[in-house]
């Protein structure tokens, strides 16, 4: 018996050790759309069947919080094996330790030829000379999607490569002049609108590069370590005062309010349904006219791609993208990992994702044959466009954007500001002038740093200590030499048992974050590299070198003084109707309290559409549904708000878009209106029956009884409305990202940009700090001046 026990304990060690083997999971993140991720799915499943031991939790992340979830889930011990990684943000991660290098791996893998791939592709995403990232894809963006009906009604040839651009049209050169062809393809009605557009970029941005990177345009000095913003150029400037004029002087490009504000359509659905003739923008744009434009169906025309034309001295030059995979440093299973993103960058990956027309593949041989390039075996659906070999011809054309960690902070400076050129708002001269002072201003702030000691935490937790217990004291200072009976003593012991939970609460949750704060707000750190001591340097900064600090304290000002006052007048109005007798009463007051309960993310959902111009509730009521309304005189009252005739653009407008956060306030004023209502019923029916038999009327009574008698409650709304209002965060965030401009940029998001975007941990606790002295003086002042507040007794 003891042999069959023995031999059945060893297979059941066999077992488990099987079972612990095959326990492997890799977690894998990407941020693809619908039809890629379908296929890193498949791509999965193929892998974890020729890898019995290896199992893969495939995890896909937005790409507008993407990196900075990667970020944090690293900080927090808890990042994936295998991440999707692009050009443009893989150096901060490489810097920090948080990428493996591959090139050792590649080294000593028999049979890798890293030669097959672009190398255009493969030097971007080295930093320091190191490669940190394994190509899937390359996407040069200056490719040209034209209309070959169009061209042939025009009596245009078809694009054979071999168009020019100036800055000015040449009549001269006909049909090999890029602007002339764009003005023969753009038609307009009798009005004088546009009722064809010769162009479109995918994002007008793209359209500015395309011109200003030929011309010698630059954003940085130095794309990897840059010390000089470069958007007040003159070739910067001019080239996107080109691309302006074209849009709002020439009129052959539509401008981004008529696309999604007039049309609201997108630049794909512009090209398929024949309203422009040529659409520039990325491989990836493929799919969606696909789906449009089915061979042999109704509302089909033969499309196909070309290169953006050179500038006239022949200096070819576009933007480009490109994206991989990564292997975190953190993985427990490197080897596994290696063998993850080999399989994801393989050829047979490629090949599937290339014959969805998405993305072209890194590897040249693959990008010059099928499924990429339409050949005899391409199903007739997949064979548009037919000249997609073009795509291979444009990589040695392309320019790869700043790669440095320093440029998505700066980009939050830039962007906005780049912005209101395309609503017309400000011309590029004040806005590149405007977005490179700010810009260069944080990149100076962001290299100053560089050299800064290291942060001794030993020291710092003991200044934590003592700090946390100084607080404690302070408080039971008052209660020195207080003498105290057996008595009073038993029943101390007994409330603190009871207040334990929330004692340790408090100081775990509170008091001990908050300490950890100040630390932090006296550091520089990113809570993955070694925080570096930077004393009172962040505080000054915020007062003296950041060019957004008082913006954003400004426009949490602004709202402040209109939403607070409006949402009490409103709040007490409310109150005042729903503390009438009458029938129902009950339901009205469930109606008006509860969109107060509602999460602030789906009433901003709702309050961006209601918002939205030309087919939004609001518009429609103001200018009807054709667009021809007056209601009450709005339209001719708000007209001087209306940019390029048309509607008001309530959030895409530097003069709206603020007033339209201040107005949704008022969705809220449900809560305020509880309280107020609680304390109209606390006020005895006695003061009213008294003022009554003085002949008093209803005026005099709310003047004399309720007004003063409803003070403490008036008094709490406007406390607590003071403090939110400076907490606003999500309406901002959801609705406008702060912008156009910086006309939406509370405190409280640039805080969370500087925290989450630019990865300023120390920088961001400063500015809460601020935030925090801000209510306490606001609070304080209010409660010095509350001698209008009525207290019986």
């Amino acid at each position: 018996m003891k042999c069959i026990f023995r031999v059945l304990g060893i297979v059941a060690a066999g077992l488990a050790a099987c079972l612990s083997s095959a326990q492997i999971t890799l977690r894998l993140t990407s941020w693809e759309g619908d039809i890629a991720l379908n296929i890193q799915r498949d791509a999965v499943k193929q892998f974890e069947a020729t890898h019995p031991g290896i199992q893969v939790k495939l995890e896909n992340i937005d790409h507008g919080l993407y990196f900075q979830k990667l970020l944090t889930m690293f900080a927090a011990n808890v990042a994936p094996d295998v991440a999707m990684m692009g050009f443009e943000n893989f150096q901060p991660f490489a810097k920090r330790g948080v990428l493996m290098p591959l090139d050792d791996v590649i080294r000593s893998t028999p049979g890798f030829d890293l030669s097959q791939w672009y190398p255009e592709i493969i030097q971007v995403h080295r930093y320091q000379g190191k490669l940190y990232v394994l190509p899937r894809d390359i996407a040069p963006m200056g490719l040209i999607y034209y209309n070959k009906q169009m061209f042939k009604d025009a009596g245009i040839p078809y694009p054979d490569g071999s168009w020019t651009w100036d800055f000015k049209e040449r009549p001269e050169l006909k049909d090999k002049d890029f602007l002339w062809v764009i003005h023969r393809l753009s038609k307009f009605g009798s009005d004088g609108k546009p009722t064809q557009w010769g162009f479109v970029s995918a994002w007008p941005g793209l359209l500015a590069q395309s011109f200003a990177l030929p011309t010698g345009g630059r954003e940085l000095d130095d794309y990897a370590n840059p010390t000089k913003v470069l958007y007040d150029s003159p070739e910067m400037i001019r080239a996107y005062q080109f691309a302006a004029d074209l849009m709002f002087k020439n009129q052959w490009v539509p401008s981004n309010q008529e696309i999604t504000s007039v049309l609201q359509t997108n630049t794909d659905h512009l090209f398929s349904t024949q309203k422009v003739a040529m659409m520039e923008g990325g491989i990836w744009e493929v799919p969606n006219i696909r789906k449009d434009l089915i061979p042999e169906k109704p509302g089909f025309f033969d499309w196909d791609l070309t290169m953006f034309p050179a500038y006239k001295d022949g200096t070819r030059m576009f933007p480009s993208g490109g994206s991989g995979y990564s292997i975190v440093s953190s993985t427990k299973y490197p080897k596994e990992a290696w063998e993850l993103l080999k399989f994801m960058t393989s050829p047979d990956v490629m090949q599937k994702v290339a014959a969805a027309g998405l993305a072209q593949p890194a590897i040249r041989r693959l990008a010059i044959s099928e499924p990429w390039v339409p050949g005899p075996n391409t199903p007739l659906e997949s064979q548009y466009p037919h000249n997609r070999i073009v795509t291979d011809e444009a990589v040695k054309y392309v320019k790869f954007a700043p790669s440095s960690e320093y440029y998505p902070a700066l980009q939050t400076y830039i962007n906005p500001r780049v912005d209101t050129i395309w609503t017309g708002e400000h011309t590029p001269q004040e806005a590149l002038t405007q977005a490179t002072q700010d810009a260069q201003q944080q990149l100076d702030n962001l290299r100053r740093k560089e050299n800064l000691p290291e942060f001794n935490w030993v020291y710092g937790g003991i200044a934590g200590i003592v700090i946390a217990v100084a607080l404690i004291f302070w408080i039971y200072w008052p209660e020195r030499g207080r003498k105290l009976s057996n008595k009073m003593k038993a029943e101390n012991r007994s409330a603190y048992k009871f207040l334990a939970p929330w004692i340790i609460g408090f100081l775990v949750f509170t008091l001990g974050p908050m300490v950890f704060s100040l630390l932090m707000s006296g550091t520089d750190w990113d809570i993955i590299t070694a925080a570096k001591w930077r004393g009172l340097g962040n505080f000054g900064e915020a007062l003296g070198a950041d060019p957004r600090f008082f913006v954003t304290l400004k426009v949490t000002a602004i709202y402040t003084l209109f939403a607070v006052p409006l949402g009490i007048i409103g709040s007490l109005l409310l109150a005042l109707l729903l503390n009438l007798k009458v029938r129902g009463m009950a339901l009205f007051r469930t109606m008006y309290y509860i969109p107060s309960l509602a999460s602030l993310v789906a009433a901003s959902l709702i309050w961006r559409k209601l918002f939205q111009p030309n087919g939004g509730l609001i518009d429609d009521l103001i200018y009807g549904t054709d667009g021809k309304g007056n209601f009450l005189g709005l339209a001719h009252f708000l007209k001087p708000l209306t940019e390029h005739g048309g509607q008001v653009n309530w959030l895409g407008s530097e003069h709206t878009s603020l007033a339209s956060l201040i107005i949704m306030s008022l969705w809220g004023i449900g809560g305020g209106m509880v309280i107020l209502l609680a304390g109209l019923q606390g006020i005895p029916d006695f003061y009213y029956e008294a003022a009554k038999l003085d002949g008093a009327n209803a005026w005099h009574r709310f003047k004399a009884v309720t007004l003063p008698l409803l003070t403490p409650a008036l008094f709490f709304v406007m406390v607590t409305g003071f403090i939110g209002s400076f907490q606003v965060f999500t309406q901002s965030f959801v609705m406008t990202s702060g912008g156009p401009g910086d006309s939406t940029r509370f405190f409280m998001l640039y805080l969370y940009d500087n925290a989450f975007t630019s990865l300023r941990m120390g920088y961001a606790s400063s500015l809460a700090w601020f935030l925090f002295f801000i209510i306490l003086a606001l609070t304080g002042l209010q409660l010095k001046l509350s001698k209008w507040v009525y207290v019986e007794g």
